[in-house]
């Protein structure tokens, strides 16, 4: 930056010298001048010099300026990742009543579109005024030793100027967070409607999705052109006023001239130098229509960043180690935010290896006895133990580590095969993975598939069948290998002949594990060791399987 400041400084000088120094010839006490002509004279000596001085100056000022170009764009992108991967971990942190309200468009908007604005306040706004400061600094200085008089007439534009960034920053700003969230809301659409392609086509809801995605556009392209007509007119106001400065400056520098105070060659460099100045004035003036955008991207991402999970690791918090399993609900009482309570001061107790069921209507708070157990939530009440022990005594990884999980919708990634079952534990050998897989029965399709284990599935897993992948979830799961093991509504939504298969693949990863086993389904009962009933808010009632499903 110092070399850039350096180079725009030193560039106007030769031009006085050749002005004054050749064609005008005339006498100078400025010292630099003086010496200049005694060691050049006045001829093509001085010129070639002067030639010289030009072309070394820009060279300088070029290599400087590509260096400082490079290294702002380095800096700018590692800034950029830096911040993404500090929302991207701190969003994968916050607890689960998060996530069950946020929409996954809006955060990918902040992810990608506010993080990259922030660059321009964060890197190009911060390094552009660091370096114009200097440039500023260096000429002022410079036109104040030339003639002070002519340089407070070049500065009196100034308070104008800011008066105006900031009258004007104040109203982009509002129409840039409008914007921002108009196209929060473009990605919300979006998200809802990809993701929900086969509902959108089965119900032939095209035009329906078009016209909402139309109508948050629209909004969104107002916002923008409002932010740029602003910026506009700001610059225009501006530029006017620059110009005033100008003639003031040139209209009194000319005075000066005729009156011998000051020589031609002094008016053409202040003149120089007032460009010098007025340019970076401006560009900082423009560019504060741009920190107003950022900004509002900002306040976008410090809303996230603000946030606190409500389920938290205690300072004090141990691993968990290895576990039996034996899992306690004792007086629990739990509700949702804003919510009636879903349990109320419940206790339950499974037994190491047992596997429970548990039944009842939808909405009396099955899974969420899961989710207590996963401690995605902490009750309100009570506690929950795992061999006897407070969970929130154990840090999150260690104790989600010793629980494997099986989704009523089995989650893919779009990896390979190989890839989802290996995401139960991530140091799982070849062999492993396989004995999952076969164990899940799955083994004998995935062989079938073209690229066998190597095949990559379609997002969310789209490109199998239901049961395909749900015996991936279960190879997962059994991969796993935890003590623990949740089973939410594992057979939903499969035909009989498939569910009857996947029968055998259950009560494989059930074997010796710790279960809760939640259903609607009378065949999965005959995994069950003990049938619980959920009503009211407690554990009413239990009987045997058999029971179970006369009733």
């Amino acid at each position: 930056m110092i070399a850039v400041a350096t180079s725009e400084v030193l560039a106007p000088w030769p031009l006085k010298i050749v002005f004054d120094g050749i064609l005008i010839q005339q006498d100078h006490s400025d010292s630099v001048t003086a010496w200049l002509t005694g060691t050049f004279g006045t001829g093509d000596g001085l010129l070639a010099a002067s030639v010289l001085a030009i072309l070394v100056i820009a060279l300088a000022g070029g290599a400087a300026a590509y260096v400082q170009a490079y290294l702002i764009a380095a800096v700018g992108q590692k800034v950029v990742a830096a911040i993404r991967l500090d929302l991207y971990r701190h969003i994968q942190s916050l607890s689960h009543s998060y996530h069950d309200s946020a929409s996954t468009g809006d955060i990918i908007a902040r992810l990608t579109g506010d993080v990259r604005l922030m660059r321009d306040l964060m890197i190009d706004a911060v390094v552009f005024f660091a370096a114009r400061i200097l440039v500023i600094l260096a000429t002022v200085g410079i036109m104040a030793w030339m003639n002070w008089r002519l340089t407070l007439i070049a500065l009196i534009i100034l308070p104008a100027l800011w008066i105006m960034s900031r009258h004007f920053g104040a109203q982009i700003k509002g129409a840039a967070r409008r914007q921002r969230k108009n196209e929060g809301k473009i990605a919300i659409v979006m998200t809802e409607s990809i993701s929900a392609i086969n509902v959108v086509k089965g119900f032939a809801r095209e035009a329906y999705e078009e016209e909402r995605f139309a109508r948050q556009n629209s909004s969104s392209a107002e916002a923008g052109v409002l932010t740029t007509r602003l910026a506009a007119h700001m610059d225009r106001i501006n530029q006017v006023l620059l110009a005033l400065g100008t003639s003031v400056v040139l209209w009194y520098g000319v005075t000066l001239v005729r009156a011998g105070a000051i020589s031609p060659g002094d008016l053409l460099v202040f003149t120089a130098y007032l460009t010098t100045l007025y340019k970076p004035v401006r560009k900082m003036a423009s560019m504060a229509a741009r920190v107003a955008k950022a900004t509002a991207s900002g306040e976008r991402l410090l809303e996230i960043f603000d946030l606190q999970p409500d389920v938290a690791e205690r300072p004090d918090a141990a691993e968990a180690g290895p576990l039996i399993g034996e899992v306690t609900l004792r007086g629990v009482s739990f509700a949702y935010p804003d919510t009636p309570l879903v349990l109320s001061e419940a206790d339950l107790t499974i037994r190491p290896g047992e596997v429970v069921a548990l039944l009842g209507p939808s909405g009396t708070g099955k899974s969420s006895v899961a989710k207590l157990i996963m401690r995605f939530y902490d009750p309100v009440a009570g506690q929950v133990t795992i061999d006897g022990k407070d969970i929130r005594d154990f840090t999150l990884d260690s104790l989600r580590r010793n629980i494997a999980v099986v989704l009523q919708e089995a989650v893919l990634f779009a990896a390979t095969i190989r890839e989802n079952i290996a995401y139960g534990r991530l140091d799982a050998s070849e062999n492993e993975i396989l004995a999952a897989a076969r164990a899940a029965g799955a083994d004998g399709f995935i062989r079938a598939l073209p690229d066998g284990y190597d095949t990559i599935v379609g997002e969310r897993g789209e490109t199998l069948s239901g049961g395909q992948r749900q015996r991936i979830a279960i190879a997962r799961a059994i991969l796993r290998d935890a003590p623990i093991l949740i089973l939410d509504e594992p057979l939903t939504g499969l035909d009989t002949a498939t569910a009857t298969a996947l029968m055998t693949e259950l009560r494989s990863a059930t074997r010796g594990r710790t279960t809760l086993l939640i259903t609607h389904d009378p065949q999965c009962l005959t995994l069950a060791d003990r049938v619980l009933h959920l009503e009211n808010g407690g554990f009413v009632a239990s009987s045997r399987p058999h029971v179970a499903r006369q009733a």
